[in-house]
């Protein structure tokens, strides 16, 4: 099962987070008391890997204690299932018909959970015997000869309707008549083997009958829910401790973080802290250090075969109860405490610990949660840590909350959310950056100055462009334009290229909420509407302000900055820069009402095994253009850039009003 989109209410600081959606990955960013740890300790306690009861008494917000009730229902979750997943559960009844479920967790522990796009039955009755004993006969007759099928089919049928009609009750009395029917085909034909698998198949169809499919279904979602791992940054622990101590602790209830993390090593190794209490008030040293090589090993090797990220060498020694970690890494030479390794190592090596324990070592399929990973380290190392995040959640899916500029992925803008705590109502958890406070921007803020400190210049008024190549071809025909006596882009505008459509959702926004004049200009495909409606729908920009080239163009389907170009000049660059592949004859494209010239001429290059570089063709053209002047470029294409940057100037025009 993986989890499409959460919800927490009622939780500390959080009356109603609203909902979060998630894929592999999602960041949360917000100044300190946000209510960033607490989303994540909710969350950690919907399905924690050892049980953490909810605590209605600490964790009910304060000044709603009229409200408070064990009943309510504080994470909501919602998840897809995968294709097998989604066989499986079509096999308990026909009227299964789901695709996703939502599952609540109350204070009290108690699950609610809600099925789409129906809820399975409560009872079993003639209809799911005939459907189940349909799927068993199947099985059991795959590959058997013709004619003995047809015999069976033959006596299943003659019982279909009756089965169909009857109640559980009748429905159980004719599977076990039918079971004496089919045993008895299958004995005459001579296949004794059938004929007891037979009879075996139909009394587990009459014990299923006294499970409801709800509950089945029920079992089964609940084997596959995944579990949600926790960890903050000062989970890294000591390495070094007293056995005697932290066993007096543990009977005494009274663990502490680093006991529990002792605990679960020494569990990977095959220790037992019991016995090695034990063993610490005897006198057999070299019994003693023979365990203790046996168990490194172990540990070493464990993670050796399980956990390919990271190289670490374990070694523990014991010297009566006082037991010491020593840990080293492929990139170390020596092995030495792990409490005098870096704080960044400890938190490695720690997670990676806690991770493998909680997994029973097969690193999938979980849900992690990291409180401000990597506070400890420098910048390339976040940048260090970030990377393994990302393999973590190749198999996971994994939530971070972060207030670190270097500890957010430029390339996945769509998956960062923002934690504030808003008067009134709680800590809100939103995407919505321009609508968040300026603490609250500044982490993106910052993210953005350095991963565009290069190429990033704001002005007053700007113009916001999905990528470099809109920068090149606009600005270069704006500059031939205004070269010929025409009108070009207004001299005050500042064309930004944001790297994608998403990312100008996110950098106009940002522009916008530092009170700047700020357009936007998207291709009209489905990442350009899907950006338009992020910009438009939230208030963040007018829909006079975001520019669409098909609406600019009066043209349908998708189109392109490069669909500017006269069709017959575009495809003559096409030739150029791909004069080798194509042996310098002319490219010509079947003719297509609809669809931008990057899709056609993909596809077109697919069909010959080819792969097609719009960047490539670029460049061609910008060289192209360097030698040019406006009136040496066709007819179509300067109207078509006029056109566009008409509409630029009327919205700058209007900001001057």
């Amino acid at each position: 099962m993986k989890l499409n989109s959460f919800r927490v209410r009622n939780y500390r600081s959080i009356l109603d987070s609203g909902w979060v959606t998630l894929d592999d990955m999602a960041v949360v960013v917000g100044k300190n008391e946000s209510g960033k740890t607490s989303l994540l300790k909710a969350l950690w306690k919907f399905n924690p890997f050892q049980e953490e009861s909810y605590n209605l008494d600490r964790e009910w917000p304060r000044g709603r204690r009229k409200e408070r009730d064990a009943k309510f229902e504080v994470v909501t979750c919602r998840f897809t299932f995968d294709a097998k997943e989604l066989a499986a559960l079509a096999e308990i009844d026909p009227r299964c018909e789901l695709s996703s479920v939502e599952l609540g967790r109350t204070y009290d522990g108690e699950w609610h959970w809600r099925c789409q796009p129906q809820v399975p039955p409560k009872t079993r009755d003639g209809a799911s015997a005939d459907y189940l004993l349909q799927q068993l006969v199947a099985i059991q007759c795959k590959g058997q000869p013709a004619d003995l099928a047809m015999v069976l089919s033959t006596v299943l049928k003659a019982s279909r309707e009756k089965l169909k009609a009857a109640d559980t009750a009748a429905a159980g009395i004719l599977v076990s008549e039918l079971k004496g029917q089919l045993v008895e085909a299958a004995t005459l034909s001579g296949d004794t083997t059938l004929a007891q698998s037979l009879g075996t198949a139909c009394d587990e169809l009459s014990q299923k009958m006294t499970q409801a499919p709800r509950d089945e279904v029920w079992i089964l979602v609940r084997s596959w829910m995944p579990t949600f791992i926790y960890m903050d940054d000062w989970l890294s622990f000591k390495g070094t401790a007293h056995l005697d101590q932290v066993k007096q602790r543990k009977d005494n209830g009274q663990l502490k973080d680093d006991d529990r993390t002792i605990i679960t090593i020494m569990e990977m190794a095959g220790l037992d802290l019991d016995e090695e209490v034990q063993k610490g008030a005897q006198n057999d040293r070299e019994q003693r250090m023979l365990d203790m090589n046996d168990a490194s090993q172990t540990l070493t090797n464990e993670i050796a075969e399980r956990w390919s990220q990271k190289k670490y060498e374990v070694q523990f020694q014991a010297d009566g109860h006082h037991f010491i970690t020593f840990v080293k890494d492929e990139a170390s030479k020596a092995l030495v405490p792990l409490e005098e390794r870096s704080k960044g190592f400890q938190w490695f090596f720690s997670f990676d610990m806690k991770f493998m324990y909680e997994t029973d070592g097969d690193f999938e399929g979980a849900i992690i949660l990291l409180d401000e990973p990597g506070l400890h380290l420098h910048a390339a190392a976040q940048r260090d840590l970030l990377a393994r995040m990302k393999s973590y959640a190749k198999s996971n899916q994994l939530i971070y909350t972060t207030h670190l500029p270097f500890m957010l992925d430029m390339e996945r803008l769509d998956n960062i959310w923002v934690a504030e705590d808003k008067p009134g109502e709680g800590t809100k958890v939103h995407n919505e950056w321009a609508a968040a406070d300026a603490d609250a921007r500044f982490t993106l803020q910052a993210a953005l100055g350095l991963s565009w400190a290069q190429s990033l210049f704001i002005g007053q008024k700007n113009l916001v462009v999905e990528g470099v190549t809109d920068f090149w071809f606009l600005s270069t025909m704006s500059t031939l334009l205004k070269e010929a006596g025409e009108v070009g882009l207004a001299d005050e505008l500042v064309i930004t290229p944001a790297g994608g459509a998403s990312k100008v959702a996110y950098l106009a926004t940002l522009l916008k909420g530092q009170e700047l004049k700020v357009s936007a200009l998207l291709d009209s495909d489905e990442e350009g509407l899907k950006a338009n409606k992020q910009l438009v729908h939230n208030w963040l920009l007018r829909d006079g302000d975001v520019l669409m080239l098909g609406k600019i163009l009066g043209r349908p389907g998708n189109v392109a900055i490069e669909d500017l170009f006269d069709e017959a000049h575009y495809l003559s660059q096409v030739t150029a820069a791909y004069s080798k592949e194509l042996q310098g004859k002319a490219l010509k494209l079947p003719a297509m009402p609809v669809g931008s010239i990057v899709d056609r001429l993909t596809s077109h290059f697919e069909a010959k095994g080819m792969a097609f570089n719009k960047g490539r063709v670029a460049k061609c053209i910008m060289t192209d253009l360097a030698t040019k002047k406006a009136t040496d470029m066709p007819a179509p294409t300067v109207e078509a850039f006029g056109k566009v940057i008409s509409a630029v100037n009327e919205v700058v025009s209007r900001w001057s009003m």
